[in-house]
């Protein structure tokens, strides 16, 4: 079987490590298992050209590794081609290779994929835009602007940058006036946070929220009631404290399609990690079994 590689060797866990080493790593591990490999590095800015011009090779299997940015971007040229798709967890949070059970370490990750199997997962989408995890709507949009703005302008480092975003734009928080529809008729929300993901959370504990499920065929829908900063940080501590489900003022819902009504022309939403801008209404839908992925034995 022939794989093409592609990594971003500008993502999080390759700087300051030996480009060299970490192809050879990969390299080795899929070649150990009978791959042919066809490997490329290359800076952010030329990752999605790179990925599309290994879709359009004679490659069985592409395996991307990066960050949210470098798995959108292979996740949206993958899907039409019918290819499967690998992930090496290079990026900060790394959720989709999390709830595929990729361990976070290279080495490791390479390994487990060079000897997986493969397996098809559901794909959320938006307006014809697919995505993996989750398109969050109201404050959190202005949050990942802040906190790349905090970056750039003072140079804070990813975790510090989005704890000063957060707490300035808790302090205006901003609304959301929508009308949600998934087949019953439209219901009027005015909340600080939507959450639209593809499958529904699981329990659990801390910030970084799992799906046990990738192949259920539904979207998670979760509306948040209460509409001052204290209540949303009490939410913040019950994700923490793992009780989050519990929390009266959180409404959830699991469904297959919905619909997003405003009165504005466009929203803001960030979808897997990036800040886009559509058209309203947003139509969501959940694709079953869409993409075909490669995840350990």
């Amino acid at each position: 079987m022939k794989v093409g590689i592609i990594l971003n060797q500008q993502a999080g866990s390759l700087v300051g490590r030996p480009i060299d080493a970490a192809k050879e790593t990969i390299r080795t591990a899929f070649e150990r298992h009978g791959a042919t490999v066809d490997l490329h590095a290359v800076d952010g800015p030329q990752c999605t050209e790179t990925i599309r011009r290994v879709l359009d090779s004679d490659a069985e299997m592409v395996v991307v590794g990066g960050g949210d940015g470098t798995l959108h971007s292979a996740v949206t040229l993958a899907l039409p081609t019918g290819k499967a798709l690998g992930v090496l967890p290079l990026g900060s949070l790394n959720l989709l290779a999390r709830d595929l059970h990729i361990p976070l370490e290279l080495e490791a990750a390479a390994q487990a994929l060079a000897e997986g199997r493969l397996r098809a997962i559901d794909i959320a989408e938006v307006n014809g835009e697919p995505y993996t995890n989750s398109s969050i709507l109201g404050f959190y949009p202005s949050v990942v602007q802040e906190r790349e703005r905090q970056r750039k302008q003072h140079r804070l480092l990813k975790w510090p940058g989005a704890a000063l975003a957060l707490a300035k734009t808790l302090y205006r928080l901003p609304m959301l006036d929508v009308r949600l529809d998934w087949g019953d008729g439209p219901r009027r929300m005015r909340t600080p946070i939507l959450v639209v993901s593809n499958n529904v959370y699981d329990d659990g504990f801390g910030l970084i929220l799992s799906r046990q499920a990738l192949d259920a065929g539904k979207l998670g829908v979760y509306v948040a009631r209460e509409r001052n900063a204290l209540a949303m940080l009490r939410l913040m501590g019950r994700l923490v404290a793992g009780s989050w489900k519990q929390d009266e003022a959180l409404d959830t819902y699991a469904v297959t399609s919905l619909t997003v009504h405003s009165r504005r022309h466009h929203l803001r939403m960030v979808n897997d990690g990036e800040v886009r801008k559509m058209v309203a209404p947003l139509h969501y839908r959940i694709r079953p079994g869409a993409l075909k992925v490669l995840a350990p034995s």
